[in-house]
């Protein structure tokens, strides 16, 4: 914010020589301080910030029209807090496509019964051996176990 000029006593120095009489306004703590906010971010008084407002004729009415927004360190605190809750629900939706993703990999995807057969077939046994049963066994329990342990996730 820039530093508004003062007299030798102090006083805000006059803008012009238009003799500004000390006037009274009935607002509430929550407007005096968002007239603040606003004022400031202009670099302007709150009385400054009034005139500008009357002079530049953006007195509210039925046709108003939506203007440029201006630059206010308010408004970029409430964006930022809109946007850090945006970001974690999309955090929360991500992780859940991740576990979600997973889990559709194991079951539809990894063909376990496959891997199986394989492993059974390296091991040089044949169907009527004695070790396929029970190796066969062990290998669709350890399956099983798996896709458990992915459903837990």
């Amino acid at each position: 914010m820039k530093k508004m000029k003062r007299d030798i006593q102090g006083k805000f120095a006059l803008k012009n020589d238009d003799y500004r009489e000390v006037r009274s306004l009935r607002l509430t703590d929550d407007t005096w301080k968002k007239l603040g906010i606003a004022s400031e971010c202009l670099g302007l008084t709150r009385a400054d910030y009034l005139e500008k407002i009357i002079n530049n004729e953006l007195l509210p009415c039925n046709t108003w029209v939506d203007s440029e927004v201006l630059p206010c360190i308010t408004r970029h605190e409430e964006e930022l807090e809109r946007l850090k809750a945006q970001g974690k629900n999309l955090q929360k939706e991500n992780s859940a496509q991740k576990e979600h993703s997973a889990v559709t990999f194991v079951h539809n995807i990894v063909d376990f019964e496959a891997i199986r057969d394989r492993i059974l077939f390296e091991l040089k046994l044949g169907r009527q051996a004695s070790g396929y049963k029970p190796a066969q066994k062990a290998l669709d329990r350890m399956i099983a176990e798996l896709k458990l342990l992915v459903d837990s996730l």
